[in-house]
């Protein structure tokens, strides 16, 4: 992404999950990732598609959380590739169009 110039962007629910599980250095990643763009919610639409999505999997048999489809749902209006650790991700993008990059 450096290479090809590619923006970057946190959603605000990444943010929190990344801060609540702190210990220590919090004021420092904190200055730090307030430098990061942000994608948020863009209003009822963002919750209604974060919704579809759950439901879609839950029909599907696929267990996902809320926090996980939101961010989905973030992504994908936004037209953003998620980039993950979380295999979850897979599961929900094997339902929506959404460009992944799993690490």
């Amino acid at each position: 992404m450096i290479t090809d110039a590619e923006p970057f962007a946190l959603a605000g629910v990444i943010v929190t999950e990344i801060l609540q599980g702190l210990k220590r250095d919090v004021s420092r990643l904190e200055h730090y990732l307030s430098q990061w763009g942000m994608l948020e919610p863009k209003g009822f639409s963002t919750y209604r598609e974060a919704a579809s999505i759950f439901r879609a999997a839950r029909a599907k048999g696929v267990a996902v959380t809320t926090k996980d489809v939101l961010i989905a749902a973030i992504a994908l209006e936004c037209g953003a590739t998620l980039f993950t650790l979380d295999e979850d991700f897979t599961r929900i993008a094997s339902m929506i169009r959404i460009p992944l990059r799993v690490y």
